[in-house]
């Protein structure tokens, strides 16, 4: 009986760290695909607004009119991002407003 209920506890354990090594890895990848894409528009923008034809707070749309993106898709939803995602230069310091 003893036996029995050791197994037990040992393969549950097993399954809720092995349920919680997943969430994290997951997490952390979904976490890398955004990092990626926000990198990509931050450099596009710093690219216009070192062109000069672009000020130093944009939205994404501008970007997608002036082709230094193309449409850009959240990669985890597959849902276009939102054309009026503002972008904030200053001093070297690019933001993306969420």
């Amino acid at each position: 009986m003893v036996k029995k209920i050791s197994s037990i506890m040992a393969i549950l354990l097993l399954i809720i760290l092995l349920s919680l090594t997943i969430y994290k890895l997951n997490k952390k990848h979904e976490d890398k695909l955004y990092d990626v894409l926000y990198s990509k528009i931050k450099y596009e923008a710093k690219e216009c607004f070192l062109d000069k034809k672009c000020e130093s707070t944009i939205v994404l749309e501008e970007l997608y009119n002036k082709k230094y993106l193309e449409i850009q898709y959240d990669p985890i939803t597959k849902e276009e991002l939102n054309q009026k995602l503002e972008i904030k230069i200053t001093d070297e310091k690019i933001e993306i407003a969420n």
